[in-house]
């Protein structure tokens, strides 16, 4: 994997899943770039942390 991008949109639930549940093992990530939308998304860009 070269980076992974989630793009967060904020809205308020009462409950909800995980979404790397299914993976079984952590992968080790950095924070690369975050970009915040007009709108109130927010991109979140990150690549595999330097071992």
């Amino acid at each position: 994997m070269d980076e992974l991008r989630i793009l967060v949109n904020p809205i308020l639930l009462g409950a909800g899943h995980s979404l790397f549940s299914a993976l079984g093992k952590r992968l080790p990530l950095d924070l690369w770039r975050t970009t915040t939308f007009r709108s109130g998304n927010v991109l979140l860009t990150y690549r595999p942390a330097a071992r």
